[in-house]
């Protein structure tokens, strides 16, 4: 799997990926599967 540099997206982009991580926290999601579902990198 390719992993995205997060510096090089667009604003808009950036903005779409936070409301995703917002909502699926808000869903009771935990750390790990939402970096895993949102290709980010989570804190340990």
């Amino acid at each position: 799997m390719e992993k995205i540099d997060a510096r090089t997206l667009k604003d808009e982009a950036l903005h779409e990926r936070r409301r995703q991580v917002i909502r699926l926290h808000k869903r009771g999601g935990k750390p790990g599967q939402i970096a895993q579902v949102t290709e980010l990198s989570a804190r340990l």
